[in-house]
């Protein structure tokens, strides 16, 4: 079959083989061109779209288990913003507190160290605020401000799934952790699949609403 098609192929005039030539090349290049520049411009549409990425998966879990959901939650103490804080995730037995972070490159440091590196796609490295550490500081906030005990609260800092963290393992504590956000889920089942007892429901319902009546802003979602 091969042999009757170059056969054919040889047979036809000049001008329809160049035809077919420039044709088939240029096919070849869009092609050359779509493995390199999809890459590309997919990470950058994660990056511009990473927040309702993310808001997705977390009331995709609320809506999964149950659980309250609080979303864009600004603390303020005489009219003075505290802090931000991009989730609040009410299960049965804690309150996970999560702040969203996408990184186009690799990021590594200490759990209890104020700042960490940020190595860039293009090279380059810099300093940058320890995430995990500014996430526990707007918990116990929230903890001071709401009056629960801070046993109750989780941090979490979920990142985008091709973002490479070193000594990740050994950054997770009790308390405190940092997840691809393809691993949250498991990570929040994790946890509340620990041996203390569930959280009163009432209590629980009432500093909801006075959470998002006082200090809520933006998307504020409930059971």
């Amino acid at each position: 079959m091969f042999i009757n098609f170059l056969t054919t192929f040889i047979d036809l005039p000049e001008w329809a083989i160049l035809s077919i030539i420039i044709c088939a090349s240029v096919f070849v290049i869009l092609i050359i061109l779509f493995l390199i520049l999809f890459p590309i411009f997919k990470r950058r549409m994660d990056f511009k779209n990473f927040q309702n990425k993310y808001y997705k998966e977390i009331r995709k879990i609320a809506d999964l288990k149950d659980y309250y959901l609080i979303n864009n939650l600004t603390l303020r103490n005489n009219n003075q913003v505290l802090c931000k804080i991009d989730h609040v995730l009410f299960g049965d037995k804690y309150i996970y507190v999560i702040k969203d972070r996408y990184y186009r490159g690799a990021i590594s440091g200490e759990r209890e160290d104020n700042t960490w590196l940020f190595y860039s796609l293009k090279g380059t490295r810099e300093e940058m605020s320890n995430p995990m550490k500014v996430n526990l500081q707007r918990l116990e906030k929230l903890a001071a401000i709401t009056q629960i005990d801070k046993s109750f609260f989780i941090s979490i800092v979920i990142i985008n799934n091709n973002c490479a963290v070193k000594n990740n393992v050994e950054l997770n504590g009790d308390n405190s952790f940092i997840v691809p956000i393809s691993k949250l889920f498991k990570l929040v089942k994790t946890i509340e699949n620990r041996d203390v007892k569930k959280m009163n429901e009432n209590q629980l319902r009432y500093a909801v609403e006075d959470i998002s009546r006082l200090y809520g802003r933006g998307k504020n979602e409930e059971k």
